[in-house]
């Protein structure tokens, strides 16, 4: 028999695989993106020109693997480097118009998708939103815990 820590985690497992996110051509951002670079999107859309360590506390992905996504996506024209205002050591970056309607694509695509989830859900979607909130929180407090250690 399962104990709750398995069945919490297969249950995560299984609803990120429902999600379509492993699929190229299922996933909800509607593009041929990684998830990771779908994100990066719209947390660059949402909190405009920040430090790639901001990018990666976001993400919560180390600021090697950010790095590596962000010179990516300027190879691509989504965002580009500038240097900070006062400390020109520290890189700051931004979407470029490119990434702009990129993001806003992945911002559309996505809301219709979560949209008919939420037809589904009806009623249910509040609970539900809560009940992640707190899955979110209760994980955020283990990784930060894991990370004192």
């Amino acid at each position: 028999m399962k104990n709750e820590a398995t069945k919490l985690r297969d249950s995560l497992r299984r609803l990120l695989v429902s999600t379509g996110t492993l699929v190229d051509n299922r996933r909800p951002c509607g593009a041929r993106l990684s998830q990771t670079s779908a994100y990066a999107l719209l947390e660059l859309a949402d909190g405009g020109e920040m430090r790639v360590s901001e990018l990666a506390k976001k993400l919560a992905i180390d600021r090697t693997n950010v790095s590596r996504l962000c010179l990516r996506m300027e190879k691509n024209g989504e965002l580009k480097f500038s240097s900070h205002p006062t400390d020109g050591r520290v890189k700051m970056i931004e979407l470029t118009e490119e990434g702009k309607r990129l993001a806003r694509n992945v911002d559309i695509s996505s809301s219709k998708h979560f949209s008919k989830v939420v037809t589904i859900l009806g009623d249910s979607t509040q609970p539900v939103i809560d009940a992640i909130r707190l899955l979110e929180n209760a994980m955020i407090l283990k990784r930060n815990d894991t990370n004192d250690e």
